[in-house]
Order: structure tokens, then sequence, then C-alpha cells
């Protein structure tokens, strides 16, 4: 039988009110009409509330013997109600409001109760906690009223300052919970409503929310500096942070003034560097992050190991005997295992017998066995760190090299040392001809001793890179030139958009190099062209050249990013299925977005072939479409010598003869002028002319022509 909501207003309507002391209530087992289910609210803090505003429902009960009544609905209030009296917050007589109905309309009553109840929601909630606290209440004395701890107040507070567009979209349905608590970790609406907005449909995770809005923030517990550093000591310097309230870790902090970390970890590294230089090193450099680009023209020693004293090769000795020993004893268990140890003319009894030992003793081998890899291990362990304890640093070497101290991957101080700078290369030349002399002189070394160093004391000097041209200034700073080769990345990977042949051509080299090397004499030591561990570079272009993201090339790139992230199925098994039903026009498309976007060349030196020398060739490629030299661009940040430089070769003498006595900042602003739409490029951007085919090993891929079945030539 149904009852309208008219019906059951009548039976309320009809009923008493009245309040029953608290210890003549019962909870009623007939007229209950649900069962204990998990509440929005926990029963302390329901407790909590009615301490603090008293019971603001009334339950509904029958009238029972002896006085008594029997609750038929508030079921948790009575529970809450004797939570407060065991712990001594209110009497065992406390008044408690209750509605009176007739045993049989109780089911009824209690039916009514919980059918045509509505819940409050989540956002009313939020705001009403805020109201509470502009009313002047404290988070603590909220928290105490409502039986939850302050952080959880702070909480919703938080959750009550999201953008009023957001909020309604929750309120309907539009937005997860838990994205936000991840909009509400920031308190800028229009950063809040930009970053929905920029989450993809199939796509709407926290997770991918969370690292839309902390882009350029630095997480406290994942970068390596800021965990050298410290959280501590970077707010002791003042540094501006911002904290997630709804982390899972309270001390998470995400650091907002990366020159002031570097800083820090500069000075915290200074004392470290003043011990290396008083070990005798030449020169220690103090790099916050390592950046291997800028050490490229160095040299670098390998670390010697001297010859161990009798009393450590007796200890080596016995190590390698008893590590030799387990492992002969390891592979004796390793024989018996399946050797058959039953006879097969045994009854059923005597087989299961048999099989229980057999059982017993395949146990008990490979206790043993674990017991001697474990002993193993610790003895190879041992071995590793006696002979690390041999390696050192002789005195004549450190007296010519120098180290860079860093902060490791580890959010540890970290040493590269052994590194000869490239002025340095003529001292150790002769140092090492030098001793060479001095031994020959002795009557050490032996006939037809090719290396001169061996046995002087010195390192070899044919480790070391040329020296050529190590003392010229270069032209372009470290980072000005990987700015410049982010841009000239970007304008490949966007020309290659448009060229499915050239990357099926790229990728099939890359491949060839990496599974084809053994025959292919020297392709372990080609560059990378390609990141094939399916890692893209834009996080890297945009650390290199911080206005990639506004090229025509970025911009290109993340168009297609976007159109196929939208055209991609939502799960990742379902990838597959979907890409084997595709044309293969399509496939090759998404490939060929794919194998742009991990195009590599991004380096600090302007020496040597690019990398991407050869893909740009095959492409055509015209810098000249996607960059031009404008003060920003690249002017500032070169010498007021070579802006003039510049407009002399494309402007003429007389042109650049007005620049002279102008100050640097206009004499880039005129010069900017007289370069636009001129097409200069500097030599990074512009495509090298084909090396000889000798040198390659083939001809040159025609970007014009029709897809070849060849082997490509690899530049």
């Amino acid at each position: 039988m149904k009852f309208s909501k008219a019906e059951v207003d009548a039976i309320i309507e009809a009923s008493p009110r009245t309040f029953v002391p608290f210890n003549k209530l019962v909870l009623s087992e007939d007229h209950q009409a649900r069962s204990a289910t998990t509440p929005a609210m926990s029963l302390p803090e329901l407790a909590a509330s009615i301490k603090d505003s008293g019971v603001l429902q009334n339950l509904v009960v029958v009238q029972a013997a002896r006085g008594r009544y029997e609750v038929c609905a508030g079921g948790r209030r009575l529970a809450a109600l004797t939570l407060l009296v065991q712990q001594g917050d209110i009497a065992d007589n406390y008044p408690v409001p209750v509605l009176v109905v007739p045993a049989d309309k109780a089911l009824i009553a209690s039916l009514a109760e919980n059918c045509f109840h509505v819940p409050m929601h989540p956002a009313d909630e939020f705001a009403a906690f805020a109201r509470l606290l502009a009313q002047g209440k404290s988070v603590e004395d909220v928290a105490a009223a409502f039986g939850v701890t302050p952080l959880i107040v702070k909480r919703r507070m938080k959750l009550a300052t999201v953008s009023p567009r957001l909020m309604t979209l929750y309120r309907e349905g539009g937005i997860g919970l838990d994205c936000l608590m991840v909009l509400a970790s920031v308190d800028d609406h229009q950063r809040q409503e930009q970053a929905w907005a920029g989450l993809p449909s199939w796509n709407q995770r926290p997770e991918h929310l969370r690292q839309l809005l902390t882009r350029g923030e630095i997480e406290s517990d994942a970068d390596p500096l800021a965990r050298y550093v410290t959280v501590k000591a970077y707010e002791k310097a003042g540094g501006p942070l911002r904290r997630d309230l709804f982390s899972d870790d309270d001390r998470k902090a995400y650091l907002l003034d990366p020159a002031l970390l570097e800083r820090l970890a500069a000075d915290k590294l200074g004392k470290r560097a003043k011990q290396l230089l008083s070990e005798g090193w030449k020169w220690v450099d103090i790099r916050p992050r390592f950046a291997y680009d800028e050490y490229v023209k160095h040299g670098e020693l390998r670390k010697p190991r001297r010859a161990p004293t009798p009393e450590e090769a007796e200890a080596l000795k016995a190590l390698d005997t008893r590590i030799a020993a387990l492992h002969e004893q390891m592979d004796a268990l390793v024989d018996r295992d399946g050797d058959g140890d039953g006879d097969a003319g045994e009854g059923v009894t005597g087989a299961s017998e048999a099989n229980d030992a057999a059982d017993e003793d395949d146990t008990s081998r490979d206790r043993a066995f674990l017991a001697l890899e474990s002993e193993a291990e610790g003895l190879e362990e041992e071995r590793k760190a006696r002979l690390e304890a041999l390696t050192e640093w002789p005195v004549a070497w450190m007296a010519l090299a120098g180290c860079v101290l860093h902060v490791g991957a580890d959010g540890r101080a970290a040493i590269k040392a052994g590194l000869i700078r490239p002025e340095d290369r003529a001292d150790l030349a002769q140092a090492i001809t030098k001793a060479a002399e001095q031994k020959s002189a002795g009557g050490g070394g032996s006939e037809g001793d090719a290396d001169p160093a061996r046995g002087s004391g010195l390192p070899a000097l044919q480790s070391l890179p040329s020296a050529a041209g190590a003392t010229a200034r270069p032209v372009h700073s470290e980072k000005l030139m990987r700015r410049l080769t982010a841009h000239r990345v970007a304008a490949i990977q966007a020309e290659l958009l448009d060229r499915p042949e050239v990357a099926l051509a790229v990728l099939t080299t890359h491949l060839t190099l990496k599974l084809l090397a053994d025959p292919l004499h020297g392709a372990y030591r080609l560059p990378n062209l390609l990141a094939i561990s399916a890692t893209g570079n834009q996080h890297e272009l945009r650390g290199a050249a911080e206005d990639i993201e506004a090229s025509p090339a970025a911009q290109r790139i993340e168009a297609d990013r976007i159109a196929w992230i939208e055209h991609l199925p939502k799960e990742p098994d379902a990838v597959f299925d979907w890409m084997l039903q595709q044309p293969p026009q399509t496939v090759q498309r998404l490939l060929t977005f794919l194998v742009a976007s991990t195009v590599n060349g991004i380096t600090g030196t302007d020496t040597g072939r690019p990398v991407n020398d050869g893909l740009a060739r095959a492409l055509g490629l015209d810098m000249t479409r996607w960059w031009s030299a404008t003060g920003e661009a690249y002017l500032q940040h070169v010498s007021k010598a070579r802006v003039v430089e510049v407009v002399h070769t494309v402007a003429g003498a007389k042109a650049a003869g007005t620049l002279g006595a102008l100050k640097k900042d206009a004499a880039v602003a005129q010069a900017e002028q007289l370069l636009a739409g001129r097409g200069w490029l500097p030599d990074c951007l512009r495509v090298q002319p084909h090396a000889d085919a000798s040198a390659t090993g083939g001809e040159e891929v025609d970007a014009n022509g029709p897809a070849r079945t060849e082997a490509p030539a690899c530049d």
C-alpha cells in the first residue's frame, strides 16, 4: 500500500509533541524502517552538534509499557544522546523532543522521515561553515560544535571559496568533489576556471588538474633542490609558498620563488665547496642544477684505483673465494631441483609418504638457497666497498682538475669530479710530457710504449676532447643557445606534422641504429635524433625557452595534441582495439604526430652539426617562417658588438655605424627595426649543407620525392 505525503502529514499533525526524559527512551525493534547504514555524519560529529545546539529534529516514538517510549525514527540521534550521557556531557534525564504516534502508524511515520527527508548538499554545508565563522565563531569552536578536527573546518572553508561558477557546476554534478578540492588549492578564481576549462572531457582527473594548476611551481617533496634546502629554510629566508590543505601530507608545499631556492641551495653548497678546495682541487664550481651542456668542452678524468696493500689483497682474495664457494653450493641446490626421489613400484600409501617427504625436502632446499643467496649478496656489497676504498684522486691530478658541486636527483649534494677546463689542457699535456721524460731518463717504461703518460701518475691526453678554439668567447651563451635550438626543434616538429613519409623514415632510421647497431660500425656513438622512449619533450622546450608557447610552431603542435586527445578513447585498454579499427591514413597521421613530438636537438653549444640537421634538410626547413630576430627573441641576449655585427651583415656598414654611439637598449630597438622582414638567422637556426656522401654512408633523402624502401641515410 502506497501512502502519499499528505496522508503522512495528517498522521503527524494528529500526533502530540512533547518532551521525554532520555532515560525513558529505548530503541524500537518492531517499528524501525531503516537498518544500520553508513551515515554521512559520524556519531561523534552528531553528538557534538547536539551538545552545541540541542536536538533540532524530534524523535518519533510510540508509548510502551511501564512508562517507556520506543523510538521508531531517530535511532542515530538516540545513539548520539547515549554517547553524551556516557561522557557526562548531559544528564540521564535530559529532556528529548519527541513526536508520539499510534503504534499502528509508527512504521508509516518512520518511513516518512526517511523517504521524504532531503539531505543537505555538501555545497550548502561549506557555505554554512563560512557563515558561522563570519559571525565571529573561531575555527576551534565550529570544529567542537560539529565534532570534527579544525583541519576539516579549514578544508570546508577553503571549498567555500571556490569560484561561484564552479560551485554551481558542483551542485549540478558537473564537477566531482575530488576535483573541487584540487581547484580550491589555489585562491585565484580565474586560474581555477581556466584550469577546469583546459581539461579535456575524457581526462577530468584530479591528478591532471593538479598538474595544470601547479605548472611553474616547485613541489617541496619532489624537487631535488627543495628537498636539499628544506621548506623550513626556504620559509625562514622569506620565500613565498602555497600549501595544499587537501594534501594527505601536511608538510607538503609549493614553492613560488625558484631564484631564491637556487640561491639558498648555492649558499648551502658553498660550505662543502670550501672543503673540496682545501683537499687540493684546482677549482670548484657550484651549480644547484647540473647542466651537462655547460661542461661539454671539459675533459673528464677517471678516478684511478691504487694497488691494494698485502693485507687488503688477502682480504679481497678471501672474499672472492667465499663468494665462489657460495655460488657453487647454490648451483648444486638448483641442480637437485626436480630430481625424482620416489619409487615407481610403491603403493598409494608409499607414494603419498614419498610426496610429503619430497615437499619437505623442496622447502628445506628453498630455505638453504635463500640463506646462501643472502650471504653472497652481503659479501658482494663488502667487496664493492673495499674496491671503492682503493680508488682515490692523486694530488698531481687534483692540482690540474676541478669538480662541480651540485644537487643530485636524490636531493643530496653530489660531486662531478676530475674535470679539465679547456684552458688547462696545455698544462696537462706539458705535465704528462715532463713526467714521461723523467721516467724515461730514469730507465722506466718498456720499449714501444705508445702512451707517454703510462706510469707517470697522470692521465692519458688522448681521452680528452680537442682544445681547439676553447679560449675564444662564444657568440651565444649556453642559455641563449638552448633557447634558440628549442625554437628550431619546435619548428621541425611543426613541419614534420605534414610529412608522414619523412616521419616514417626518421623513425625507421632511429630504430635501425638502435636494434641493428652491431653491423653498423659507429652506430652506438651517434647522438639520439628521437627520444624514442615515449617521453615527449614539450616540457624541455618550455624550460629552455620561456617564450616557446607563444611561437607559431608550439601553437600548431599543441592544437594537434588537443585534437588527438579528444579523438582517442578514454580508457587506455581500448586504444589498441580503436587503432585496429581506424583507416591507415588516421594511424599514419597519429604516428606522424607522435614522432614529431619526440624530436630532440636542444643544446647549449653552437659548435658542430646539429643532431636534427638531416631531418631539417629533408623537411626543407625554413626557420624564417617560425622565428625572427626580435629584441626579445635574440638581440637582448647577445653583446652590443654582436648586434652591430648582425646589422652590418644585413643592412650594411652605414646602418650599423649609427648603432655604435647608442646605449644597448636603444641599439637593440633600432636593430630590431632594421632586421624586420629581412629573414636573418643565426647559424644555429640555419640548415647546414649536406656532408660528403662518403662520410654519411649514403645519399641524401629527397624530401620531395616518393617514399623509399631502402634504408635512409643517417647524418
